[in-house]
């Protein structure tokens, strides 16, 4: 993985929360979401943080099953969309399981209301997995 700034993306079929980070500081931080209205619409967002923030690559959450390990519906979702992002951008798919619930967690004792949170817990989703990421670079 190249080093420097990096992006993380919490993929979904309504919004896509992104997160921001160093690999030098390993420190995560909720961005917001973008609203997946297709490739081509994500793209250009991705297109405007990249010339915002410089990243150099992206982690993507990849969904995977919790019980027995079979593929899913959005797991498959998610690697198509790596593979189009791959055409662009340097991208790792990262394990997100329970990545929404530590959003939960960490949005429980903010002062936002309801549906501030349910806007803001896609982003809050893509700085767990780029935090778990980060946490796992270090072992």
């Amino acid at each position: 993985m190249t080093k420097g700034k990096v992006l993380a993306l919490d993929y979904g079929k309504k919004r896509i929360g992104v997160a921001s980070g160093d690999t030098e500081t390993k420190i995560a931080f909720p961005r917001g979401v973008i609203d997946n209205k297709g490739f081509p619409y994500v793209f250009a967002e991705l297109k405007k943080l990249s010339s915002e923030l410089n990243f150099k690559s992206i982690i993507l959450g990849l969904p995977l099953d919790m019980e027995d390990g079979k593929e899913t519906e959005m797991e498959r979702e998610v690697r198509r969309f790596s593979a189009k992002l791959s055409e662009y951008f340097e991208v790792t798919l990262f394990d997100e399981r329970l990545s929404s619930f530590e959003a939960d967690e960490l949005m429980r004792s903010s002062d936002k209301t309801t549906r501030d949170k349910k806007t803001h817990r896609d982003a809050f989703a893509a700085q767990v997995i780029l935090q778990h990421f980060f946490d796992s670079m270090q072992k």
